[in-house]
């Protein structure tokens, strides 16, 4: 036995392996032995079926590395058969790798080999994989090279090849689609793996839960994280090249129930800077919003809630001021779009590079236009506008739900009103909803209570929506448009602005130099077969769009359908043209038709107390003066 060591420890083979091959001891005898001196049960793998969620906790890599085959699992306890159940590292390997109890069992070892053969060399993760079409290659930048750490097999396990054909794989597919984010989402037995495409999550695969511990360390390692760490939230980067094209990838991980949650954004992967009048801003204002870019100074600020497409709106702007005699500076966090001719600066509060501290730096460095990311505190709203003041275009975003609303913003973090309208030109207000794809558009008549939440007075309007085709992979969407709402500072504006009005007299003096609101943009894309209503209501809150009174612009309850301060229905129309009319009017100002007296459509009462003024009058008819009418 001494010569039979001597070879084995020669060899690095154990002592049992040398004893088989040398047929000095049969499989038989081995597995009783170590049943006996171990007091381990003896398991048939012959009969004993394999349970696929067992067989699936473990990698085809250690399996093979220690001989060993999971067969049956109860909760956090696990049941493995080994050939040599005296291995102790093995043992440990495995419950460090599962996160399980290991309950050892001895089998044989020709039973062990064929187990493996059978349950491992075509794993369901190959399976899913080979089903799916061979895409593209796709490179990872940084590549894993050069890089030799084992954190007990879970390094090992990132590097067998279904781990890196799935990441590639779910690359290139969300390349492909042009995602925007990549959700990576575990739960109890499987992998849940969602794509978002035109901002709606869409499922892609579903991957067993053994695959995990080697997916989320493969990407950690290409994103520079800690793969040891799984308790706490991180964020890391990194870059993707496909055709030649380089797209980076923001990678955040988050500590869930049953694993960390990776969620990946596609910085840039939607396509190039679209030009202004590819947006949907409504053509009456685009002009506006062209000459606002065109200054010398001020402040142009986009607002909108998270994935409603601030950054692509002002980099589409900001690429029209791009020029050799024009000095760009941009401040982001992050970099979403790669701007030719401009210097683009990535913001590291690990450092003490802030939004504020970049700012001051770049009024040193002589620019002519600066795109700030997002106003998130005063210290940065200061300097913004400082630099607005001061002879530059500042253009910069911020969290809000309408163009109304960011002033207010601006005034609850210490702006003063006239800063506020001596430095801003314009103000929009945005969101995205998808367009109705033009492959398989059918006519359709929305459900009652869409048309009721959108406040839609034409029922007999035909609409349109998308029935699903191959080409907006059965969705019924294709691409995206975007809704806006354009807050100009004109002076009645400022006037309510500095005198620190409400919402309410702020819209009111909007009002009355052209103002279309968010739901109003909207109801003009449905009306021109653009996007859906249920699309707008998706995106689009009906408390954002206040219904608004047609003679004094306040507020109109949603619940009453009239105005408080006048009694009025926000609905009251001219009988002949639908011309939105006060109830107090003579005529209609479109079409001079008379307005019938004692009138109780929309709620208005029987009877009006009116005093009639010569306002009340189209120009050509006689000046009666004032009066009362009953």
């Amino acid at each position: 036995m001494e010569g039979f060591s001597e070879a084995a420890r020669q060899k690095g083979e154990p002592l049992w392996e040398v004893l088989l091959r040398e047929n000095k001891i049969t499989e038989s005898w081995l597995a009783d032995m170590y049943s006996r001196r171990l007091k381990v049960p003896v398991v048939e793998l012959s009969f004993q079926p394999i349970d696929a969620e067992a067989a699936h906790r473990l990698p085809e890599s250690l399996v093979r590395k220690y001989l060993c085959v999971p067969f049956a699992c109860h909760g956090r306890h696990l049941k493995v058969a080994f050939i040599d159940p005296a291995d102790l590292a093995a043992i440990q390997a495995v419950e460090f790798f599962t996160g399980c109890k290991v309950h050892p069992f001895v089998a044989l070892r020709t039973q062990v080999l064929e187990a493996i053969e059978e349950n491992f060399s075509r794993s369901q993760a190959v399976d899913i994989i080979d089903q799916a079409s061979e895409g593209p290659d796709v490179q990872l930048v940084p590549l894993l090279q050069d890089l030799d750490l084992d954190e007990a097999g879970s390094l090992k396990a990132s590097e067998i090849p279904p781990i890196i054909k799935l990441v590639n794989l779910v690359m290139a597919e969300a390349l492909r689609v042009h995602a925007s984010d990549i959700h990576i989402e575990p739960s109890e037995h499987e992998i849940r793996i969602r794509l978002r495409v035109d901002g709606v999550l869409r499922d892609f695969l579903q991957t067993p839960g053994w695959l995990h511990a080697g997916l989320t360390t493969r990407l950690k390692v290409v994103g520079k994280l800690d793969i040891a760490e799984k308790r706490v939230p991180q964020d890391g980067r990194f870059k993707v090249r496909l055709h030649n094209k380089v797209t980076d990838i923001r990678l955040s991980t988050l500590p869930t129930q049953f694993g960390e949650k990776v969620v990946m954004r596609l910085l840039g992967s939607t396509g190039g800077i679209p030009e202004p009048n590819q947006l949907g801003v409504p053509q009456k204002h685009l002009g506006t919003v062209l000459e606002a870019v065109m200054q010398p100074q001020g402040m142009i600020i986009v607002t909108g809630p998270t994935g409603s497409g601030k950054t692509t709106t002002l980099y589409s702007l900001l690429n029209r001021k791009r020029s050799s005699e024009v000095s760009i500076v941009t401040v982001e966090d992050p970099i979403e779009y790669q701007l030719e001719g401009a210097n683009q600066v990535q913001v590291n509060p690990k450092a003490g590079l802030t939004f504020a501290s970049c700012l001051r730096s770049i009024l040193r460095q002589d620019p002519d236009s600066i795109l700030v990311g997002e106003i998130r505190d005063r210290e940065t709203a200061e300097i913004a506008f400082h630099a607005a003041m001061t002879g530059h275009l500042v253009l910069t975003s911020l969290h809000t739900n309408s163009s109304i609303a960011t002033v207010m913003r601006l005034l609850d973090l210490g702006v003063d009103p006239f800063v506020i309208t001596s430095s801003v030109t314009l103000i929009m207000a945005q969101r995205l909803a998808r367009a109705i794809c033009n492959e398989c558009r059918e006519v359709y008549t929305p459900a009652p209570r869409v048309l009721h939440r959108l406040r839609w007075d034409d029922p007999n309007f035909i609409l349109s929506r998308g029935k699903g085709c191959k080409a907006c992979h059965g969705t019924g969407f294709q691409g995206r448009i975007g809704m806006y709402e354009i807050l100009n500072m004109t002076p009645g504006v400022r006037e309510a602005i500095n005198e620190r009005g409400s919402e309410a007299k702020i819209r009111k003096a909007a009002r009355s130099s052209g103002f279309v609101s968010l739901r109003e943009d909207a109801l003009e894309k449905i009306h021109s077969g653009i996007t859906t209503p249920d699309e707008v209501l998706r995106v689009i809150q009906s408390a954002d769009e206040p219904a608004t009174c047609p003679r004094c612009g306040q507020p109109v309850p949603a619940e009453t359908g009239k105005c408080l301060s006048c009694v009025d229905s926000a609905q009251f129309r001219c009988l002949a043209c639908g011309q939105e009319i006060a109830p107090n009017w003579l005529v209609c100002p479109r079409c001079s038709t008379p307005v019938p007296r004692g009138r109780t459509e929309a709620g208005l009462p029987s009877t009006l107390n009116v005093t009639i003024s010569p306002t009340n009058l189209r120009p050509g008819h006689a000046k009666k003066g004032p009066g009362t009418v009953q």
